[in-house]
């Protein structure tokens, strides 16, 4: 598991060194620290950062704070916990570099990767002399103007190719020929990762150089554009934590004992890396490995591609045991709430009549036989509102509802993934619906506040069928708007017209549902879901701490199981069940065994795999996990997972890259097909069993 440092935004939490990784349901040998759920006295748990002690905006799925640290080494970081097993971990933080070789000369350029057209540089520093930590003004000369003057350069503490680098140094200029700069001079040990050494600040001269006036090629490979020397006045005594070159690090975890899905907050001291800007300490990432830490606070190894990885500051933490599914007993769902797109769905009002689509084509199945729709028209339609149709001449559909219309008919309603202004990206969704079968269609109501690309997906509640869509005066919804609750228009059954609704708590369970969806390329950037909760009825809507979203490229669904416990189950994300018992305010995780073909610590993300409960209270696990696609149970209070036997051939193959919608008492896929070749399969939950 990793973390990204400054100036990155690593949404994920990698879990590296996955044959490292132990399963879910048993520990490393050797295990110290614990944290079983049935222990009487735990250690503070924190779910959000802002508990934890961080930053208060970051609480995403796998969110983390990054690494903070100052001129004088301090490192500040957090981390949400991975789906880990029960044991001890090291967290430290991994640099990699290489060697850049002996410096060029102290000016001029040097070698025949660089251009003759960077100048030399004279350099003059201001104070010449200074403390550790001091901030030190650079004045440079140089021999004649240049065609381009760079607002940008590189600085380098005790050389450029073995020395500390100061990456991105603003430079103003103020004649033709001169420019100022200026840096903070270390407070700290520095890391030569290349020579498997850590450099300490001693009293005396330290060259300071610059170079990459030019950004040509072989800019920053080790040769300065000029040098000048500047005096460290104060000898800079090894400071406490940093005893000898294998010990100049040290890294405390706070809570040292903590469960999968909680944040712990890391602090210390580490050596600098490098420099972003003028000031600002780089650090690479957070690794977590198995296991107790080394002896030595600095470990280096060489890497398959020659590199050198170097890992800081091993800190302890224990990862303990969250409750269990089977803990969980009996549990009896009294509804299911799905995030995402709905290609599958069933008009609670008019039970037994499913409406599905694919691309080019819906279908809506049951008691009065089967009825096949053209999204011919409705691709006209699309592009006479001025948006492009996604990669195919029949646009492509991804939700569908079915409304009775009373004397009108069934009004068949659906969303189409399309380009505003026949640009992509992004993409949006628009909602149109029909009366005829497809002949004519015209787009579904918007609510005031809203845009027709800000669709959010279609609800049934009791009898009346809602259109959501996201707040906001643009085109795509914003981040603002995704978070706050949607705007809802209504259509009552037996009626034709759409009236303003409101955002309302489900008819089951605590008052927490999904918001808003941000349409996306799955392959790429992802479609996320707001989670939102209600204290008050649902006049008002906030997100939970945590999790504040939900991957919907892979389903999702809320599970109501008493008026305040919520079950969330997440196919994309590590945490595949998490629980709450307080409406939806906080959530912890439930650990699941092994499921058969998935890597422990990972969700589905990246397969069409995905995990849901029945309607007794098991869990099933279809699609293709590496080399498997059979379908697996996991009966409530069962600790093992076990394969689906009787079920005709074919039928768990067929749903291998198709999600599977539970409605009611039966199981319902759409196998992947080209277009008008789709057909809709379905078994009934009850032949679902071991």
């Amino acid at each position: 598991m990793r973390i990204g440092g400054h100036g990155r935004d690593f949404r994920a939490l990698l879990i590296s060194l996955t044959a490292l990784l132990l399963s879910s349901c048993g520990g490393p040998p050797g295990v110290g620290l614990s944290l079983r759920s049935t222990t009487t006295t735990q250690p503070a748990q924190y779910t959000s950062f802002a508990s934890a002690g961080c930053a208060v905006n970051s609480n995403l799925e796998s969110a983390n704070q990054g690494i903070s640290q100052s001129m004088n080494g301090a490192i500040t970081a957090c981390l949400r916990v991975g789906a880990l097993s029960p044991g001890n971990y090291s967290i430290a933080i991994q640099a990699v570099g290489s060697a850049n070789g002996s410096e060029s000369a102290n000016s001029g350029t040097g070698g025949s990767a660089r251009s003759s057209a960077v100048p030399t540089v004279e350099l003059t520093l201001s104070p010449p002399s200074g403390n550790p930590g001091s901030k030190l003004e650079i004045t440079g000369v140089i021999a004649a103007p240049m065609a381009s003057q760079p607002s940008h350069a590189q600085v380098c503490w005790d050389g450029c190719g073995t020395g500390l680098q100061y990456q991105g140094v603003p430079i103003k200029w103020v004649a033709p020929t001169k420019f100022t700069a200026s840096i903070v001079v270390p407070a700290a040990p520095w890391m030569k990762i290349g020579e498997d050494k850590v450099t300490s600040l001693a009293a005396g001269g330290h060259k300071v150089s610059i170079a990459c006036l030019n950004l040509v090629k072989g800019c920053g490979l080790g040769g300065s554009d000029g040098s000048a020397t500047f005096d460290l006045l104060t000898s800079s005594r090894s400071p406490s934590w940093c005893t000898s070159p294998t010990a100049c690090a040290r890294l405390e975890v706070t809570p040292k004992v903590a469960l999968p899905g909680n944040v712990v907050k890391i602090s210390g001291f580490a050596p600098l890396q490098s420099i972003i800007g003028s000031d600002q300490p780089y650090q690479f990432e957070l690794m977590v490995t198995p296991g107790i830490p080394p002896a030595d606070e600095i470990t280096f190894s060489p890497t398959s591609k020659g590199a050198v990885m170097a890992l800081i500051g091993h800190a302890v933490l224990a990862v303990g045991s969250p409750p269990s599914f089977a803990t969980l007993g009996k549990v009896s769902p009294s509804a299911q709430i799905f995030d995402g797109a709905t290609p599958i769905s069933e008009n609670p009002a008019n039970p037994g009549q499913i409406v599905w689509c694919s691309q080019g084509q819906i279908g809506i199945s049951g008691l009065n036989g089967n009825q096949g729709i053209s999204t011919s028209e409705a691709g006209k339609e699309l592009v006479s509102l001025g948006y492009g149709l996604m990669g195919a001449a029949l646009p492509n559909c991804d939700s569908v509802a079915l409304a009775d219309g009373g004397s009108a008919g069934k009004i068949v309603l659906a969303s189409f993934s399309v380009a505003p202004k026949f640009q992509a990206p992004p993409f949006v969704d628009v909602a149109l619906q029909t009366a005829d079968g497809g002949n004519h269609w015209t787009p579904v109501s918007i609510p005031a506040g809203a845009q027709m690309g800000g669709f959010a997906g279609f609800r049934y509640l009791g009898s009346s069928l809602q259109a959501l869509f996201t707040r906001g005066s643009g085109e795509t919804p914003t981040s603002g708007s995704f978070q706050s609750a949607p705007l809802v228009e209504t259509l009552k059954s037996g009626d034709t017209n759409w009236v303003p609704g409101t955002f309302q708590c489900p008819l089951q369970g605590p008052c927490v549902t999904f918001g808003s969806y941000i349409p996306g390329n799955c392959a790429m950037n992802g479609s996320l879901q707001s989670v939102l909760h209600s204290t008050d009825s649902g006049s008002s809507w906030s997100q939970p701490v945590w999790p504040t979203e939900v991957q919907s490229c892979w389903p999702s669904e809320l599970i109501p199981i008493s008026i305040q416990t919520e079950l969330l189950i997440s196919s994309g994300s590590k945490y595949f069940v998490r629980e709450s018992v307080d409406g939806g305010s906080s959530w912890k995780v439930i650990s699941l065994p092994a499921i058969p073909g998935a890597t422990p610590g990972y969700g589905f993300s990246g397969t069409s795999a995905e995990i849901q409960m029945l309607a007794n209270g098991s869990l099933l696990a279809t699609g293709q996990r590496g080399s498997r696609y059979g379908w697996d149970l996991l009966n409530p209070g069962s600790n093992i997972w076990c394969p689906v036997k009787g079920l005709p051939v074919g039928v768990q193959s067929s749903s291998k890259f198709a999600p599977v919608r539970q409605l009611g008492d039966t199981l319902y896929w759409i196998p992947p097909s080209n277009g008008s070749n789709a057909v809709l399969k379905s078994v009934r939950t009850a032949s679902v069993k071991c």
